[in-house]
């Protein structure tokens, strides 16, 4: 039977988007749940970070309730974003989050990624987006540039943030990561050029800055896997973006 808005299929996506929405409600309350009273001011800076990103957790629970596009995208990328992070916390049990929490964490990110997968969700969301036509296969590779680079730049936001880095200035190399790759894909977003020059930009000096970082930086051998493992995804999807549009971006540099 064909998937439509008032049949089974219809049923089945509303059920894959309700599952989605309870799994981003899971990650609010557990964030809300590490501080049992008030505001965050005055409490440490993770507690503090995480509370900012409520935010942007109620904002793409709002926009999967209503079909936004970019909703999933973001769904999505807090799945990809959360799941290594969790998975190395609920596997390897030691000083920090505790494990039942960190579990809750793994089977939201999960739950997150295959409730939205697939092209009928593609069609409820994607499909429905006015002014730019996201499908086909290069576009395909487009949006998960995006979607992998809005992960890198939750953890990215994490490291700016929290991370008490040995050497002062080199906070400014997560920073500036996280800038040039929130330009570029609010640019991207909305179909420009400029966009997948900028996220090409950024995950081509991601390597040797974040690998300067790591090496610099990393307490021990796990703490560089896990760096390497939350951002692999970005920087292959942006590589991947640059060799596929290379020509187009060409172009754009010699025009602009």
């Amino acid at each position: 039977m064909a998937e439509g808005r008032g049949g089974t299929g219809g049923g089945f996506m509303r059920l894959r988007t309700g599952i989605a929405v309870a799994a981003l409600a899971a990650l609010a309350a557990l964030i809300v749940w590490a501080r049992p009273t008030g505001s965050p001011v005055g409490n440490d800076r993770f507690i503090a970070a995480m509370w900012v990103l409520l935010a942007p957790l109620l904002a793409t629970i709002v926009g999967l309730v209503r079909g936004v596009y970019w909703s999933r995208w973001l769904a999505i990328a807090a799945g990809l974003a959360v799941f290594p992070w969790a998975a190395a916390f609920a596997l390897t049990p030691g000083p920090g989050i505790p494990v039942a929490r960190a579990t809750v964490a793994l089977v939201a990110s999960l739950l997150l990624i295959t409730a939205l997968l697939g092209p009928s969700m593609f069609d409820r969301f994607e499909g429905r987006a006015h002014g730019t036509d996201w499908g086909g296969r290069r576009m395909t590779l487009v949006r998960w540039t995006i979607i992998c680079n809005l992960a890198s730049i939750l953890a990215l936001y994490l490291f700016v943030a929290v991370y008490q880095a040995r050497v002062a200035w080199h906070f400014l190399i997560p920073a500036t990561l996280l800038a040039g790759l929130v330009f570029g894909i609010l640019a991207l977003a909305h179909g420009r050029t400029v966009g997948l020059l900028g996220v090409a930009l950024c995950c081509v000096l991601f390597v040797p800055a974040g690998g300067y970082f790591v090496s610099q930086e990393a307490r021990y051998g796990g703490e560089a896997i896990l760096f390497i493992v939350v951002f692999a995804p970005g920087i292959l999807t942006g590589w991947a973006s640059l060799f596929a549009f290379g020509g187009p971006i060409r172009d754009y540099i010699r025009g602009a």
